[in-house]
């Protein structure tokens, strides 16, 4: 079976920042994307890809479309992480004029003055996984959207989840999304509909009916997924996708829930609360305990961790009682709001998340020292 009918795409999201230091009508675009690791060559030991290796989507063909009349083309990615587990690569579309890790465009006007409204970037594309195990959108296309809009914004919000994330069967699972809006915006938090996942009328179903009874549920307030898992069986996927959305953008994430069998209890993991603000050339650093009540943590993951920053494990795992740290030196480049989705997995494969938000500036354009949420 060719890879193209197994399909290939597992993960995604994006968002986007205001860059008028660049020009007026700036955004500079974070698209993120997990594809079947074994879709690709690359520089592993298992002549497959590996952190810091380059691949060219030839499969989704996925292309940045800015909503203007133009479009990036076919896309490259640089290689963040991987499984070799789950057989996925996650991969930062680079830009093609440039090769940076980030893409940059520039708007003829600040809003699309044929809707007037914002401009609607994003990619469209086919092949998602169609492996038997994925229950509710097997081969289906799939779309990742954000609203551009100059007026009154300075970015989209940003919403993070783990490429995949264990859910017990026959139980009420919840795991929170790490969500935020770079300027502290009121922001909503919903399921995206069956065109905004899809690109087409009826080209998505989240996870629920008519498959099992419960469907998928979110929290608006707390940015909570919530699930009645009862009829799901053991290694089952289930694809889903969310918008975190303000008064004037929106930005999504799309992923998967896996069914586990059920066995003991989740691990605890504690982050902070507060907004963890850092000047650009100062060092950072804040540690993250996490715990498990009647089993050994096995596996600790940084989701969307910013690229000036390093993940140390500082506990020998396993363990029942966990230490990381996260550390880093931003740079001038680094300015923005970076939100990370810290996941804590144990021997049973349980799972616990939690958000950590990191706000990088320049001391001289805010009232707020380091430290101050």
């Amino acid at each position: 079976m060719e890879k193209k009918e197994l399909g290939h795409y597992y993960y995604g999201q994006i968002s986007w920042r205001h860059r008028p230091d660049i020009a007026p009508n700036t955004a500079e675009f974070t698209l993120i994307n997990a594809f079947s690791r074994n879709a690709f060559s690359g520089s592993a030991q298992d002549g497959l890809p590996g952190r810091g290796d380059i691949i060219l989507d030839t499969i989704g063909v996925t292309s940045l479309a800015f909503g203007d009349g133009t479009s990036t083309g076919m896309l490259k990615y640089i290689i963040i992480d991987f499984s070799e587990k789950d057989n996925w690569i996650l991969g930062r579309a680079l830009d093609p004029a440039t090769g940076k890790k980030t893409i940059l465009h520039t708007y003829p006007d600040p809003l699309n003055t044929e809707t007037e409204g914002a401009w609607r970037a994003g990619i469209k594309s086919i092949y998602r996984l169609a492996l038997k195990e994925h229950i509710n959108n097997p081969g289906g296309s799939y779309q990742l959207e954000t609203l551009v809009d100059f007026t009154t914004s300075s970015g989209s919000p940003v919403a993070v989840a783990p490429v995949i994330v264990n859910a017990p069967e026959n139980s009420i699972f919840s795991f929170p999304v790490a969500v935020a809006h770079p300027d502290g915006s009121l922001l909503t938090f919903r399921l995206a509909n069956d065109v905004e996942a899809s690109g087409t009328n009826g080209g998505f179903t989240q996870p629920g009916p008519p498959f099992v009874s419960s469907p998928l549920n979110v929290n608006s307030d707390t940015f909570m997924i919530t699930w009645d898992t009862t009829d799901t069986v053991p290694g089952q996927l289930w694809s889903y996708q969310v918008v975190a959305e303000s008064e004037k953008s929106k930005s999504c994430v799309d992923a998967l829930v896996r069914i586990i069998k059920k066995s003991g209890e989740p691990p605890v993991c504690a982050g902070p609360d507060k907004i963890q603000n850092v000047l650009i050339g100062m060092p950072f650093s804040i540690d993250i305990v996490a715990s498990d009540p009647d089993s050994l943590i096995t596996g600790i993951e940084a989701v969307n961790l910013p690229l000036w920053a390093k993940l140390n494990i500082i506990t020998e795992l396993p363990a029942s009682d966990v230490v990381v740290c996260i550390t880093g030196t931003p740079k001038a480049k680094d300015v923005g709001f970076h939100v990370i989705s810290i996941v804590v997995t144990d021997k049973d494969g349980n799972q616990a998340a939690s958000c950590l938000k990191i706000k990088v500036a320049d001391y001289g354009l805010t009232d707020e020292p380091p430290g101050v949420a």
